[in-house]
């Protein structure tokens, strides 16, 4: 098997890299911190299995998807490795095309299992998200245009004027990860522009301007 990896922290990928290299089965293993390095390096000679991070450096990772599905061989399992684990995020994943979607807390024994999963034509969900999922089945209320939490909370600030890097000090996360929900609300309300996503907000009531 060829695999590359696709993160922007060096570290996660640079022992994964090790650990992969000690499965028999395993060839060759390359990393790529930007997603638009990958494609133009290896798009004449895509891996066997990509594992890739939805927040990435200058491309987000669903496009990153999208593009790895429309140009490259469906042969080439996709393996998503992510902190954002929310159900409805998974699951919009799944239909963009990733074989495997895992938590980044998975063990590397399961993380390994799903590997020869994908490689045998399956598709893998990382049992933590599996719980998740099932759950979201029984317990799971109506939700407003299927924004997760997190993602109707960085609604709210890019609604009230904050940037991206304000909204992402404020909750405590990357400016990527924050621009990977922006992304992700505005494709999922199908908007463009940031302009368009307020309009949008505001008309349908998921946005309340506060009285000054």
């Amino acid at each position: 098997m060829n695999i590359v990896l696709v993160d922007e922290h060096l570290l996660l990928a640079d022992a994964l890299q090790n650990l992969l290299k000690l499965i028999p089965e395993v060839e060759t293993v390359e990393a790529y911190t930007d997603g638009k390095d990958f494609l133009t390096e290896r798009s004449s000679t895509p891996p066997d299995i990509l594992v890739m991070d939805l927040a990435l450096n200058s491309q987000n990772g669903l496009e990153l998807l999208d593009v790895c599905r429309s140009t490259l061989p469906r042969e080439m399992k996709v393996i998503v490795l992510s902190t954002v684990t929310d159900a409805q995020t998974v699951k919009y994943t799944i239909r963009r095309g990733a074989n495997s979607f895992l938590s980044k807390s998975t063990l590397f024994e399961e993380f390994r299992e799903s590997i020869f999963q994908v490689r045998a034509g399956k598709q893998y969900i990382g049992k933590t998200i599996r719980d998740t999922l099932i759950n979201s089945v029984f317990t799971e209320e109506e939700v407003v245009m299927h924004l997760s939490p997190r993602e109707k909370e960085v609604l709210q600030k890019v609604c009230g004027g904050h940037t991206i890097k304000e909204i992402a000090y404020e909750l405590k996360l990357s400016a990527h990860t924050v621009q990977y929900y922006h992304r992700s609300v505005m494709d999922k309300l199908k908007v463009r522009r940031t302009t368009d996503l307020i309009v949008y907000a505001m008309q349908h009531g998921l946005y309340i301007p506060e009285a000054r």
